[in-house]
């Protein structure tokens, strides 16, 4: 595992092409790695100021925030999406505005991801190939009812200063079972539940306490 100190000190002391020969892996790779771990890199034309003597100094690393990636492997997954920015200061208790309009991010491709998941039958539950997605169960009559309601979950969440993200990789996070059936059988026996399983719980932060968040649609069956 490197942890997010080793990029920081190797992106600022050769370019990235040579960092990233170092992983094994290509330039546009490396970067996305930079971004997962919110590691600050130079800005392009960094390396030509810099042999006449007229590079700024280093970005300092800025400190890990609670759901932060802390480490990567380069046998891990990395998922596409860019990490958020860090939200400005604010107050303490001071109301962070967030448009209602506004998809959040984990949202963004997750219909699509849903729709084009292994092929099932009309009223059955979704079930997505994608691993490294929301954690949202629906069927395709209910999805967009589902995603909405994540939405407005999410962005109410962040709106008071709660970050929700996917967990961190190296927080390695349980996700316990989820029983769908809103009415259950009175014979004891077990159920074996046939939902997907994202490769990483959704959770938000409430200061450094995590909680996980799963959005599903209940079933009428026993």
């Amino acid at each position: 595992m490197v942890s997010r100190d080793e990029p920081y000190r190797l992106v600022w002391s050769e370019p990235m092409t040579k960092v990233a020969e170092r992983f094994q892996v290509s330039g546009s790779y490396m970067a996305r790695v930079c971004t997962l771990l919110n590691v600050p890199r130079p800005a392009r034309g960094y390396w030509a100021k810099l042999a006449v003597g007229k590079a700024p100094p280093p970005e300092p690393l800025s400190d890990a925030r609670p759901g932060d990636q802390l480490s990567w492997s380069n046998d891990g997954m990395l998922p596409a999406p860019p990490k958020p920015r860090q939200p400005p200061k604010r107050r303490p208790n001071a109301e962070v505005r967030v448009p209602r309009a506004r998809v959040h991010g984990l949202l963004r491709g997750a219909k699509e991801a849903f729709e084009n998941g292994r092929p099932v039958k009309d009223d059955a539950y979704l079930k997505p190939y994608k691993k490294l997605l929301v954690d949202v169960t629906a069927t395709k009559a209910c999805l967009d009812k589902a995603l909405g309601f994540a939405n407005d979950l999410f962005n109410a969440l962040e709106s008071v200063g709660y970050r929700v993200v996917l967990a961190p990789a190296d927080e390695r996070f349980g996700r316990t079972d989820i029983d769908e059936r809103e009415v259950r059988a009175t014979q004891r026996h077990a159920h074996h539940s046939c939902l997907w399983w994202p490769y990483r719980p959704t959770v938000v932060y409430v200061g450094s306490v995590a909680i996980g968040l799963a959005v599903v649609e209940m079933s009428g069956l026993m």
